[in-house]
Protein backbone atom coordinates (compact mmCIF):
# COMPACT_ATOMS: atom_id res chain seq x y z
CA UNK A 1 0.00 0.00 0.00
CA UNK A 2 1.26 3.38 -1.06
CA UNK A 3 0.23 7.00 -0.20
CA UNK A 4 -0.31 9.74 -2.51
CA UNK A 5 -0.02 12.65 -2.09
CA UNK A 6 -3.13 15.19 -3.92
CA UNK A 7 -1.02 18.36 -2.69
CA UNK A 8 -1.05 21.18 -5.69
CA UNK A 9 1.28 24.14 -4.40
CA UNK A 10 -0.28 26.57 -2.20
CA UNK A 11 -3.70 24.64 -1.90
CA UNK A 12 -3.29 21.80 0.52
CA UNK A 13 -5.60 19.11 0.34
CA UNK A 14 -6.18 15.73 1.97
CA UNK A 15 -4.06 12.75 1.22
CA UNK A 16 -5.42 10.22 -1.06
CA UNK A 17 -3.78 6.32 0.17
CA UNK A 18 -4.28 3.96 -2.76
CA UNK A 19 -3.22 0.58 -3.48
CA UNK A 20 -0.37 0.92 -6.24
CA UNK A 21 0.82 -1.41 -8.79
CA UNK A 22 0.47 0.59 -12.39
CA UNK A 23 2.72 -1.21 -14.79
CA UNK A 24 6.00 0.55 -16.20
CA UNK A 25 5.15 0.91 -19.34
CA UNK A 26 1.95 2.65 -18.32
CA UNK A 27 2.89 5.04 -15.55
CA UNK A 28 3.97 8.54 -16.69
CA UNK A 29 6.03 10.94 -14.29
CA UNK A 30 3.63 11.79 -11.53
CA UNK A 31 3.03 12.10 -7.84
CA UNK A 32 0.14 9.91 -7.75
CA UNK A 33 2.07 6.48 -8.24
CA UNK A 34 5.31 5.62 -6.98
CA UNK A 35 7.48 3.02 -9.07
CA UNK A 36 6.09 0.28 -10.08
CA UNK A 37 6.37 -2.98 -8.25
CA UNK A 38 6.76 -4.81 -11.59
CA UNK A 39 7.89 -3.99 -14.80
CA UNK A 40 6.26 -4.28 -18.00
CA UNK A 41 2.81 -5.28 -19.28
CA UNK A 42 1.71 -8.60 -18.95
CA UNK A 43 2.40 -10.70 -22.13
CA UNK A 44 -0.77 -12.78 -23.67
CA UNK A 45 -0.05 -15.74 -21.88
CA UNK A 46 -0.19 -13.63 -18.59
CA UNK A 47 -3.38 -12.46 -20.05
CA UNK A 48 -4.79 -15.30 -20.74
CA UNK A 49 -4.12 -17.26 -17.18
CA UNK A 50 -6.47 -14.68 -16.33
CA UNK A 51 -9.52 -15.92 -18.44
CA UNK A 52 -8.49 -13.96 -21.46
CA UNK A 53 -10.64 -10.90 -19.96
CA UNK A 54 -9.65 -8.08 -18.46
CA UNK A 55 -9.04 -9.17 -14.81
CA UNK A 56 -5.23 -8.36 -14.94
CA UNK A 57 -5.89 -4.64 -14.77
CA UNK A 58 -7.59 -5.27 -11.56
CA UNK A 59 -5.75 -3.12 -8.96
CA UNK A 60 -3.93 -0.85 -11.25
CA UNK A 61 -3.40 2.91 -11.22
CA UNK A 62 -3.32 3.50 -15.05
CA UNK A 63 -2.17 6.18 -16.90
CA UNK A 64 -5.45 8.00 -17.25
CA UNK A 65 -6.72 7.50 -13.93
CA UNK A 66 -3.31 9.71 -12.77
CA UNK A 67 -3.98 12.27 -15.53
CA UNK A 68 -7.70 12.74 -14.48
CA UNK A 69 -6.80 12.44 -10.68
CA UNK A 70 -4.30 15.47 -11.64
CA UNK A 71 -6.36 17.49 -13.57
CA UNK A 72 -8.75 17.30 -11.23
CA UNK A 73 -6.74 18.92 -8.58
CA UNK A 74 -5.31 21.45 -11.08
CA UNK A 75 -9.04 22.77 -11.98
CA UNK A 76 -10.83 21.93 -8.30
CA UNK A 77 -13.67 24.30 -9.80
CA UNK A 78 -14.93 21.00 -12.37
CA UNK A 79 -15.98 19.02 -9.06
CA UNK A 80 -16.20 21.56 -6.38
CA UNK A 81 -19.60 21.43 -4.46
CA UNK A 82 -21.13 19.01 -7.34
CA UNK A 83 -22.29 15.59 -6.91
CA UNK A 84 -20.11 13.32 -9.46
CA UNK A 85 -19.93 9.51 -10.19
CA UNK A 86 -16.93 7.96 -11.43
CA UNK A 87 -17.78 4.34 -13.56
CA UNK A 88 -15.63 2.02 -14.20
CA UNK A 89 -13.70 3.82 -10.79
CA UNK A 90 -11.38 0.66 -10.22
CA UNK A 91 -9.42 1.75 -7.61
CA UNK A 92 -11.31 4.85 -7.54
CA UNK A 93 -8.15 7.34 -8.05
CA UNK A 94 -10.44 9.94 -9.83
CA UNK A 95 -13.27 10.14 -7.74
CA UNK A 96 -11.18 10.20 -4.68
CA UNK A 97 -9.08 12.81 -6.22
CA UNK A 98 -12.29 14.63 -6.80
CA UNK A 99 -13.41 14.17 -3.35
CA UNK A 100 -10.20 15.80 -2.24
CA UNK A 101 -10.55 18.90 -4.30
CA UNK A 102 -14.15 19.70 -2.93
CA UNK A 103 -16.77 17.33 -4.64
CA UNK A 104 -20.36 17.37 -2.41
CA UNK A 105 -20.37 13.76 -3.31
CA UNK A 106 -18.78 11.56 -4.84
CA UNK A 107 -19.82 7.84 -5.70
CA UNK A 108 -17.33 5.06 -6.82
CA UNK A 109 -18.89 2.36 -9.30
CA UNK A 110 -17.62 -0.96 -11.04
CA UNK A 111 -18.61 -4.34 -11.24
CA UNK A 112 -16.43 -5.16 -8.66
CA UNK A 113 -15.68 -2.85 -5.71
CA UNK A 114 -13.01 -4.88 -3.69
CA UNK A 115 -10.17 -2.10 -5.12
CA UNK A 116 -12.57 0.65 -4.97
CA UNK A 117 -13.43 -0.17 -1.01
CA UNK A 118 -10.06 -0.82 -0.36
CA UNK A 119 -8.69 2.15 -1.36
CA UNK A 120 -11.54 4.27 0.84
CA UNK A 121 -10.42 2.74 3.60
CA UNK A 122 -7.31 4.29 3.35
CA UNK A 123 -8.75 7.64 2.79
CA UNK A 124 -10.47 8.11 5.98
CA UNK A 125 -10.64 11.83 5.80
CA UNK A 126 -12.88 11.37 2.40
CA UNK A 127 -15.43 8.67 3.66
CA UNK A 128 -18.08 11.12 4.24
CA UNK A 129 -17.92 12.55 0.87
CA UNK A 130 -17.59 9.06 -0.80
CA UNK A 131 -19.38 5.59 -1.44
CA UNK A 132 -19.24 2.93 -3.75
CA UNK A 133 -21.76 1.23 -5.53
CA UNK A 134 -21.88 -1.97 -8.06
CA UNK A 135 -23.05 -0.43 -11.47
CA UNK A 136 -22.69 -2.45 -14.54
CA UNK A 137 -22.56 -0.61 -17.98
CA UNK A 138 -25.85 -0.64 -19.28
CA UNK A 139 -27.70 -2.42 -16.65
CA UNK A 140 -30.65 0.22 -16.18
CA UNK A 141 -31.48 -1.47 -12.49
CA UNK A 142 -28.04 -0.48 -11.20
CA UNK A 143 -28.13 2.67 -12.78
CA UNK A 144 -31.47 3.73 -11.33
CA UNK A 145 -30.48 2.71 -7.67
CA UNK A 146 -27.16 4.85 -7.88
CA UNK A 147 -29.52 7.63 -9.13
CA UNK A 148 -31.99 7.30 -6.54
CA UNK A 149 -29.56 7.41 -3.64
CA UNK A 150 -27.85 10.53 -5.70
CA UNK A 151 -31.03 12.14 -5.55
CA UNK A 152 -31.22 12.41 -9.37
CA UNK A 153 -28.44 12.47 -12.33
CA UNK A 154 -25.15 13.35 -11.35
CA UNK A 155 -23.62 16.81 -12.50
CA UNK A 156 -20.03 15.39 -13.30
CA UNK A 157 -19.21 11.93 -14.09
CA UNK A 158 -15.84 10.95 -14.22
CA UNK A 159 -14.61 7.76 -16.62
CA UNK A 160 -10.69 6.97 -16.66
CA UNK A 161 -9.01 4.69 -19.40
CA UNK A 162 -12.19 2.68 -19.35
CA UNK A 163 -12.02 2.17 -23.09
CA UNK A 164 -9.01 -0.51 -24.06
CA UNK A 165 -9.15 -3.24 -26.78
CA UNK A 166 -10.57 -5.91 -24.40
CA UNK A 167 -13.71 -3.27 -23.66
CA UNK A 168 -14.63 -2.24 -27.46
CA UNK A 169 -17.56 -4.16 -27.61
CA UNK A 170 -18.67 -2.94 -24.35
CA UNK A 171 -18.92 0.88 -26.03
CA UNK A 172 -22.35 1.25 -26.67
CA UNK A 173 -23.42 0.52 -23.09
CA UNK A 174 -20.47 2.57 -21.40
CA UNK A 175 -21.81 5.70 -23.80
CA UNK A 176 -25.56 4.93 -23.05
CA UNK A 177 -24.61 4.65 -19.32
CA UNK A 178 -22.53 8.13 -18.91
CA UNK A 179 -25.65 9.68 -21.40
CA UNK A 180 -28.27 8.17 -18.77
CA UNK A 181 -26.45 9.64 -15.64
CA UNK A 182 -25.39 13.21 -16.84
CA UNK A 183 -27.59 16.08 -15.86
CA UNK A 184 -29.24 17.82 -18.39
CA UNK A 185 -26.76 20.99 -17.61
CA UNK A 186 -23.89 18.73 -16.15
CA UNK A 187 -21.19 17.39 -18.12
CA UNK A 188 -18.93 14.27 -18.48
CA UNK A 189 -15.32 14.10 -18.37
CA UNK A 190 -13.36 10.99 -20.56
CA UNK A 191 -10.08 10.29 -20.52
CA UNK A 192 -8.81 8.22 -22.87
CA UNK A 193 -5.04 6.81 -23.51
CA UNK A 194 -4.99 5.37 -26.87
CA UNK A 195 -3.36 1.86 -27.17
CA UNK A 196 -4.97 0.62 -30.61
CA UNK A 197 -5.75 3.20 -33.93
CA UNK A 198 -9.12 0.75 -34.12
CA UNK A 199 -10.18 1.28 -30.56
CA UNK A 200 -9.70 4.94 -31.32
CA UNK A 201 -11.56 4.63 -34.61
CA UNK A 202 -14.52 2.92 -32.49
CA UNK A 203 -14.38 5.36 -29.82
CA UNK A 204 -15.01 8.62 -32.50
CA UNK A 205 -17.74 7.25 -33.88
CA UNK A 206 -19.36 6.28 -30.88
CA UNK A 207 -19.01 9.75 -29.16
CA UNK A 208 -20.58 10.77 -32.84
CA UNK A 209 -23.88 9.35 -32.09
CA UNK A 210 -23.36 10.06 -28.58
CA UNK A 211 -25.16 13.56 -30.18
CA UNK A 212 -24.68 16.64 -27.84
CA UNK A 213 -21.61 18.99 -27.51
CA UNK A 214 -18.46 17.41 -27.38
CA UNK A 215 -14.80 19.04 -26.83
CA UNK A 216 -11.70 17.25 -26.68
CA UNK A 217 -8.07 18.84 -24.92
CA UNK A 218 -5.13 17.25 -25.88
CA UNK A 219 -3.04 16.27 -22.55
CA UNK A 220 -0.08 14.39 -24.02
CA UNK A 221 1.15 11.83 -26.37
CA UNK A 222 -2.01 9.08 -27.10
CA UNK A 223 -4.11 10.63 -24.28
CA UNK A 224 -7.05 12.80 -24.93
CA UNK A 225 -9.95 14.40 -22.74
CA UNK A 226 -13.54 14.73 -23.95
CA UNK A 227 -15.74 16.54 -21.85
CA UNK A 228 -19.68 15.58 -22.97
CA UNK A 229 -22.59 17.45 -22.42
CA UNK A 230 -25.77 16.94 -21.39
CA UNK A 231 -28.83 17.43 -23.32
CA UNK A 232 -28.92 20.90 -21.95
CA UNK A 233 -25.24 21.87 -23.35
CA UNK A 234 -21.90 22.00 -20.79
CA UNK A 235 -19.23 21.05 -23.05
CA UNK A 236 -16.68 23.13 -25.57
CA UNK A 237 -18.37 22.16 -28.67
CA UNK A 238 -17.00 20.79 -31.83
CA UNK A 239 -17.23 16.98 -33.13
CA UNK A 240 -14.55 14.41 -31.61
CA UNK A 241 -11.90 14.31 -34.10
Amino acid sequence: MLALSVAIACDPRPRVAQPCVSLARERSCSPFCAPPAHAGEPDAAAVESCGGGDDWTHGAVWRGGELLAELLHAQPCLVQGRGVLEIGAGTGVAGLAAAAAGAAHVTLTDRDLSASSASLSLNPALQGAVDVRRLAWGDAPSLAAALSAAGGRFEVVLAADVVYPQSTAALPALLETVRNATAPLGRALLLYVERDARVSEALGAGLRAFGGACGRVELGAKAALFELGGAGGGAGGGRPR
